[in-house]
C-alpha cells in the first residue's frame, strides 16, 4: 500500500509540475505574441522568430512539442485516476483497464510522433545543408546520419512505456474476466 501511495505522491507532482510549467510557458507565449514592445530587451529578441519568412515548416516542431506535452499532461491524468483505484485496491475495474489504455496509447503517439516530426526535420536541415555546400555523400552514411539524429532515447522510452501500459491494460481485462467467471461459478 505505501507503495501505491508513493506512486500516486510522485504522479501527482509531476502531473501538477507538468501543469505549471505548460502555465508559464502558455504566459510567455502570450506575452511575447500579443506585447512584444513592452517585454524587456533581452526577451524582445525572441519576438524575431515570428518574423522569419520560413512559413510553416517553422512552426512544425515547436507545434507538435507543444501538442505532445499536451497529451502527456492527459496521460498523466489517467494515470492518476488509475492510482486512485488502486488505493481502494480495486484492480478489476473497467476504469483502470480503459485508463491504462488511453494512457499506453498516448504514450505511443508521442513517441511515435516525435520520431517522424524528428525525421521531417533532419531531412529538411540535411537537404538545406546538402545544398548549401554541393556536397555529395554516400546514401548508406547519408542514411545512418539521418536515424541516428532522428531515434532518440526518449522516443523509443516513450514508446516502451505506451506498450507496457497497455499490457499491463490487458493483463488487468484479462483478470477482471475472470474474476467475474469466478464470481459467477460460486
Amino acid at each position: 500500500m505505501k507503495k501505491i501511495q508513493l506512486l500516486r505522491t510522485l504522479i501527482n507532482i509531476l502531473f501538477f509540475t507538468l501543469i505549471a510549467v505548460f502555465s508559464i510557458g502558455f504566459i510567455f507565449f502570450i506575452l511575447l505574441f500579443f506585447f512584444r514592445d513592452s517585454l524587456p530587451a533581452p526577451l524582445g529578441m525572441f519576438s524575431m522568430l515570428f518574423n522569419q519568412p520560413f512559413g510553416w515548416k517553422m512552426y512544425l516542431v515547436p507545434t507538435s512539442t507543444v501538442v505532445n506535452y499536451m497529451l502527456l499532461i492527459l496521460a498523466m491524468f489517467y494515470l492518476r485516476k488509475s492510482t486512485t483505484s488502486f488505493l481502494k485496491s480495486d484492480y478489476y475495474n473497467e476504469r483502470v483497464t480503459l485508463n491504462l489504455k488511453k494512457a499506453g496509447n498516448i504514450f505511443i503517439f508521442i513517441g511515435v510522433s516525435t520520431i517522424i516530426i524528428q525525421l521531417f526535420t533532419v531531412l529538411y536541415i540535411q537537404n538545406l545543408a546538402y545544398n548549401i555546400v554541393q556536397m555529395k555523400t554516400n546514401f548508406f552514411i547519408r542514411l545512418i546520419n539521418t536515424l541516428a539524429a532522428t531515434i532518440d532515447l526518449k522516443s523509443v522510452l516513450s514508446i516502451i512505456i505506451g506498450l507496457f501500459f497497455l499490457l499491463f491494460s490487458k493483463i488487468f481485462e484479462n483478470s477482471r474476466v475472470l474474476k467475474q467467471e469466478n464470481d459467477l461459478t460460486i
